[in-house]
């Protein structure tokens, strides 16, 4: 009975510990500091958060893409051929831009609060 209990566990902790994916609403920003853009005007940094925006969006989906994708491999490879789920590396590379590009769009709007600038 308690063989069974230690098997069972053993299979959770690698079941979970084999996928790193995250879903977009999962990554957190980057720091990114807001003197960056102390040199930039309110017209500039509207236009830059307008184009940061845009682009967070875009960012969002592919980073849930890959979180889809990586999740059904990883059921794929749980039942045909388990090993492989061992080694699926989750959508790191895609969460990391994306957590960039929300830092950069934090900074931003910091700057932005800092001057006075219409948001």
């Amino acid at each position: 009975m308690r063989l069974s209990k230690v098997i069972l566990a053993s299979s959770f902790a690698l079941v979970a510990a084999c996928s790193t994916a995250q879903k977009s609403t999962e990554v957190t920003p980057a720091f990114i500091s807001s003197t960056k853009y102390s040199g930039v005007s309110c017209n500039n940094l509207r236009s830059e958060s307008e184009r940061l925006r845009s682009s967070v969006s875009n960012l969002e989906a592919g980073v849930d893409k890959a979180y889809s994708e990586d999740k059904t491999m990883e059921v794929v490879a749980w039942v045909l051929f388990w090993p492989a789920a061992l080694a699926m590396d989750g959508n790191d590379a895609e969460a990391k831009q994306l957590a960039e590009a929300k830092g950069e769009a934090e900074a931003i709007r910091a700057e932005m609060l800092r001057k006075g600038c219409r948001l």
